[in-house]
Formats: C-alpha cells, sequence, structure tokens
C-alpha cells in the first residue's frame, strides 16, 4: 500500500480520516499509471520523511530490487529543484535544508535513496545520508562530494562498483578532464551561496579555504551510445543491455563538454539515475530536470532525444554492492 503514495500537484492536503486517505491514495495512484498529464501527488514533506523511514525498517528479507522499488517509487512525481540541500541551518556557507523529502535534484535523489537503501532505520539513514554525500561524512560545503568523476562516485566505491567495462566490453571508452575546484569555488554566484549583504565576506573566506586545492585530471569509463546498436540500421545490441545490472546508478558522460569559462572548471558526469528493470524493461529513474519531477522513462527513449552532435556520448554503470 506504501506504493500508492505517488502523487496530483494541486493537493495541497492528504485527508486525514483512514477512508479518505486511502481513496486520495487510490486516485493519484490510478492516475500515475495512466499517465494522465498532471502534474503528481505527493504527501507533506514530515508526513511523506516518515513514510520513507517507515519504509526502511520494512521485511529485512526483502531483495535489493524490492526495497529499491518501495523505497525509490514512494518519491516518484516530486519536483525537481537544483541545489535545494545543504549544510542544515548552521551551514556557513549553504544552509538550505541536509535533509529534505519534498524536493530533489538528480544527485540527491540518488543520495537519498541509496542511503534508504543502506540504512535499517532512521538514524542510520541519517548517518549513511552523510558518508555519501560528503567525504568522510564531515558535513561542510567544501568537503561535499560536488563533482561526480572527481569526489562522489570514487569517495563511494565501499557501496558502488563500476561495471561499465563488464557492460560495454570491447566498446568501452574514457573520458577526461581537469576538474578545478578552487576555480569552481570562486565562480560561485550569488544565490548559490548562503548569504545577504556578506556575499562579498562570504566569498573571499571560501576562497581563502579553497585556493590550495590543486586542479587534477581524472578518467571516467564509460558505455558510448553507438555501442547500444549493432549497425547503422539501428538493431538494438539487446546483449548489452542484458549486461546491465539493476537496480544500479547511472551517471551521463559528456566528454567534450568545456564549461570552465562558464563555472571556472571543465566536468565530464551532467546527470545521474538509477537504472531498474520492470517486467523486463529496462528503466532511468531519476529526478529530470526536462520534465522537473522525479519519474521514470524508457532507458532507449531517453537517449533517443539526443542527437549526433550532443555532448552526450554515453553513461557510466555502478552496481550496488548489497
Amino acid at each position: 500500500m506504501r506504493l500508492l503514495y505517488t502523487f496530483v500537484s494541486n493537493c495541497k492536503e492528504i485527508p486525514q480520516d483512514f477512508m479518505s486517505k486511502t481513496i486520495f491514495q487510490m486516485v493519484c495512484f490510478l492516475l500515475m499509471m495512466s499517465q494522465t498529464p498532471l502534474a503528481l501527488c505527493h504527501l507533506p514533506e514530515n508526513h511523506q520523511q516518515a513514510d520513507f523511514y517507515q519504509l526502511i525498517e520494512q521485511d529485512s528479507k526483502a531483495t535489493l530490487l524490492q526495497r529499491f522499488e518501495l523505497l525509490s517509487g514512494s518519491l516518484m512525481g516530486l519536483p525537481y529543484l537544483a541545489g535545494g540541500s545543504g549544510e542544515g541551518q548552521l551551514g556557513r556557507f549553504d544552509a538550505d535544508p541536509l535533509v529534505r523529502f519534498d524536493a530533489f535534484d538528480c544527485t540527491t535523489y540518488v543520495e537519498t535513496v541509496l542511503a534508504g537503501l543502506f540504512a535499517s532505520n532512521k538514524t542510520e539513514f541519517d548517518s549513511v545520508l552523510k558518508n555519501i554525500r560528503y567525504q568522510h561524512g564531515k558535513v561542510s560545503f567544501v568537503s561535499r562530494n560536488h563533482f561526480p568523476s572527481l569526489d562522489w562516485l570514487p569517495n563511494n566505491q565501499t557501496r558502488l562498483e563500476d561495471v561499465s567495462a563488464q557492460i560495454a566490453s570491447q566498446a568501452l571508452e574514457y573520458a577526461s578532464a581537469r576538474i578545478d575546484k578552487a576555480a569552481w569555488y570562486q565562480h560561485l554566484k550569488k544565490g548559490q551561496l548562503t548569504c545577504d549583504d556578506n556575499c562579498q565576506s562570504l566569498h573571499e573566506a571560501l576562497r581563502v579555504l579553497t585556493k590550495a586545492i590543486p586542479a587534477k585530471e581524472v578518467q571516467l569509463p564509460y558505455v558510448p551510445l553507438v555501442a547500444l546498436y549493432k549497425s547503422e540500421n539501428g538493431q538494438i545490441n539487446q546483449a548489452l543491455l542484458d549486461r546491465i545490472p539493476t537496480p544500479s546508478v547511472i551517471s551521463m558522460v559528456r566528454p567534450t563538454r568545456h564549461l570552465k569559462d562558464i563555472i571556472g572548471t571543465n566536468m565530464i558526469v551532467s546527470h545521474q539515475g538509477f537504472l531498474y528493470r520492470r517486467e523486463g524493461q529496462l528503466f532511468i529513474r531519476h529526478a529530470s530536470v526536462r520534465h522537473q519531477r522525479v519519474m521514470d522513462e524508457d532507458f532507449l527513449d531517453y537517449f533517443f532525444h539526443y542527437t549526433e552532435g550532443s555532448s552526450l556520448k554515453g553513461f557510466n554503470v555502478q552496481k550496488i554492492r548489497l
């Protein structure tokens, strides 16, 4: 029944009596399944959070896929919000909530679901989330794993295993970039830091804290999009698709995306989400920038939108170590 908490955006409040609440859940569920073009209804954040914690503590005998479907599915339809999470009210540079269940960007959605998978209760969830999001679990803006290729993926290899090479086989390619975190910190704009009249002094403090961080060359293996097809006639490479373990974490790779003049550094990864199979069909479950909500998209359909000239060239896949 917990899957019924998914979701009509103009539903401001959920009825509190049991019968009305159950009917409300059923209506939302049916709307979602019928793909009605309404934004999805969701619980108020405190209820959404409590519901998620309750799912964490459910049957420990459930498989990884079953737990993934429950936890990630309970957040379906919630709105996309870029940069909505931070270090909490006491955060020096970013005082956005450390834990939130009302909106996600692509990475905070992945972090929240992963933390739920690796935790057995609320206390463990908070601890695991911090260790996924921050180097050594130290909560600070500077120790946050801001870049997937540089720190988020390498610092989470106790929970994730890169299986891109097994999936791509001989077609495997590598993306390279020079990540300059110090320059990126300096390029942050007003609105990206928690500041009103003290923006200049806050930026100066951040520059001093981070100026000694050296730029670093990074490499990330990826499955090229062209490997999804056997030939120019568009025949799907089913053998490659079958090698993708699910659920797993997918990171979209853009080897030639040059952003140094805009944000201070180049990047490799532009988006993250999950891969999973339902009735034999492969889906991407993610907080979508294009659709502005957490949703499922058919794996092959997702890439259909990108032309040959796009900077998106492939994807990295990380198996969940559970």
